[in-house]
């Protein structure tokens, strides 16, 4: 059942009647925790398709089994993901690094980056040179980390990390609408802009947002955006931190789109084991990597929130990639 202000966000209220219309981009990648190469992964889009107590294990038994051999200091590095949520952050940490014996992944939540807070949703790190510190105490050739919430500053954390590279993980704005709404509901993108309602707002949702991207979105959201366009106007603003910070122009940060990871899983594999040093496995990582078409609907945006999502798009066009 819908509630009531759900509803509410469902109609627009005094938008133009216009509308922008964009076919299904046709496939959603997939982690398959079955051997099979056949079939499709059911089950729900949450922050992984692995059960948690495998990825525990096996974690555990990594790192237990380079304790005994660890890595030597000097040749351990890190591995920063950024990006928007719902891009592929998480496929990208479980699925292509996490196979390997020398990668160690850290998620948001781990302590080693959150301290002790109570709270279990807790992503916002501690200081810099705490966490990287204790990460590089962790016996592996590359640790995995994703600071999503920390996009809006990723060329310090790079700096401050030592040896570090970077990705930003970059996927089509109406997929991680979609995505957005599908995994945790129809009110969550209005959710998401509010904060920037607030000038002096510290929430992590809006740090980093020039002057000029808060009210872009406040002139927006006072024309009165349906879901889908809260979604996709979210996914312009933690997109655009890539070019407020020039990170097209800085060598330590590489673009992964999130169809290429789909349509060229070898191809991606092997660059990333150029780009982070580290060979992964392909045999044991292509056959988790699955597709399954997407639903045969219809997407509009409004006709401000395309235009702006459309150019954000294009203006990745020739950075940096893997």
């Amino acid at each position: 059942m819908v509630d009531e202000e759900a509803m509410g966000t469902m109609r627009r209220r005094g938008a133009s009647p216009t509308r922008v219309t964009r076919a299904p981009r046709g496939e959603e990648l997939e982690l398959s925790t079955e051997p099979s190469p056949r079939g499709v992964l059911g089950g729900s889009e949450g922050r992984d398709d692995e059960h948690l107590i495998a990825r525990r294990v096996r974690s555990t038994v990594k790192y237990l089994a380079r304790s005994v051999v660890p890595a030597p200091p000097d040749q351990r590095r890190v591995v920063l993901i950024f990006g928007c949520q719902r891009s592929g952050t998480t496929m990208l940490q479980q699925t292509l690094f996490d196979r390997s014996w020398r990668v160690f992944i850290l998620e948001e939540h781990d302590r080693r980056l959150v301290g002790d807070d109570p709270d279990p949703e807790e992503t916002d790190w501690e200081e810099d040179d705490v966490v990287f510190r204790r990460i590089h105490r962790l016996p592996f050739e590359v640790v995995a980390v994703k600071p999503l919430v920390e996009s809006y500053r990723a060329s310090e954390l790079v700096r401050a990390a030592g040896q570090a590279s970077g990705i930003w993980m970059l996927r089509h704005y109406l997929d991680v609408a979609r995505s957005n709404l599908k995994r945790f509901g129809l009110g969550n993108a209005h959710r998401d802009l509010e904060p920037f309602k607030s000038p002096d707002s510290g929430d992590w949702r809006c740090r980093g947002a020039t002057a000029e991207t808060r009210q872009t979105v406040n002139e927006l959201l006072r024309e009165g955006l349906e879901p889908l366009d809260a979604a996709a106007l979210f996914w312009w603003t933690r997109n655009t931190l890539y070019f407020d910070q020039h990170l097209q122009e800085d060598e330590r940060i590489k673009v992964l789109r999130y169809e290429r990871v789909g349509s060229r899983p070898e191809d991606v594999i092997r660059s990333l084991s150029d780009y982070i040093g580290v060979s992964l496995p392909t045999h044991s990582t292509v056959h988790r990597i699955r597709t399954r078409q997407a639903e045969d609907v219809v997407n509009e945006l409004h006709p401000s929130v395309e235009e702006l999502c459309g150019r954000m798009w294009e203006a990745f066009e020739g950075c940096p990639e893997l």
